[in-house]
């Protein structure tokens, strides 16, 4: 029979050997942010987590206070010596075939999400919400996108074109039917004159632009005070059989929120319904 002082200091062995057992890894910690889309960084900003944000990429510009951090180049090229340096605990940024997802894996835990269609950026931005802690106004934001810009394009609505930049060259960029942008026209109160589904680069020949002969087009342009805005409307001119220029139906808008793919977007559906509205295409 075991003495009850023998016991004790068995247990006390045991105890000891359960306190060294390796305990197991902590979860990553949302502390180190690095973004290295614009999108996704707005939006960390958008619900909170901006004092997180370590690093962005080059091209982060929203909100202001970005243009502090450094800069740690794109998904698809980046500065692996800086993001090292800077020891981040989540590397985000939106989903792209091209991206160097392996490679940033071995810095970091790394999340590239999905950023095309509106259902696609409210499900990513509530992920972001939950990587960073900050679920509840990133479950708010997310909801605030879908009310807004979650609209079925009215059946008698115009048939507009929205055109990315300057036109230059042989062909016209312009917005997708089923991207974020698309549900803000769809929201505006008009049809998209490019009616199919693209999946690959949104460009359209000139002959293709003279096919779908839109009601109205709307140029969408960064802010530039050395651009010539009615120079970049001017340029359909040369078409003068399209419905958009003999009708003077040819419009423009210079917003920060034109190319914005984060929540500055939700700016963006007025300014395309007042323009339409100038443009006399919306009552």
């Amino acid at each position: 029979m075991i003495s009850r002082s023998l016991l004790a200091a068995l247990l006390a062995v045991l105890s000891l050997f359960a306190c060294r057992r390796e305990p197991r890894p902590a979860a990553p910690s949302p502390e180190r942010i690095v973004s290295l889309a614009p999108a996704v960084t707005e939006t960390l900003f958008a619900i909170g987590a901006g004092a997180q944000v370590i690093g962005v990429s080059d091209y982060c510009e929203a909100p202001p206070v970005v243009k502090k951090r450094p800069r740690l180049g794109t998904s698809i090229t980046p500065n692996y010596e800086a993001i090292a340096r800077l020891k981040p605990t989540l590397l985000v940024s939106e989903k792209n075939a091209a991206a160097r997802a392996r490679e940033l894996e071995a810095l970091a835990p790394t999340r590239l999400l999905p950023w095309l269609s509106l259902q696609e950026v409210a499900s990513s931005v509530r992920e972001l919400g939950r990587l960073s802690d900050h679920a509840q106004r990133a479950d708010a934001l997310a909801n605030e996108l879908l009310e807004k810009l979650d609209k079925p394009e009215p059946k008698d609505g115009p048939r507009v074109l929205l055109v990315l930049g300057e036109t230059s060259g042989d062909e016209v960029w312009f917005i997708r039917k089923n991207s974020l942008h698309g549900s803000v026209l769809a929201a505006a109160g008009a049809r998209n004159a490019v009616a199919e589904q693209v999946l690959g680069p949104p460009q359209l020949s000139f002959e293709r632009l003279l096919a779908l002969d839109p009601d109205a087009i709307v140029v969408l342009l960064r802010p530039d005070p050395g651009r010539d805005a009615e120079g970049a409307r001017r340029k359909f001119d040369r078409f003068p059989t399209l419905t958009a220029v003999r009708d003077g139906r040819i419009g423009s808008i210079e917003d920060p929120a034109a190319f914005s793919h984060g929540p500055g977007i939700l700016a963006l559906v007025g300014r395309v319904r007042g323009e339409l509205e100038r443009l006399k295409v919306l009552k």
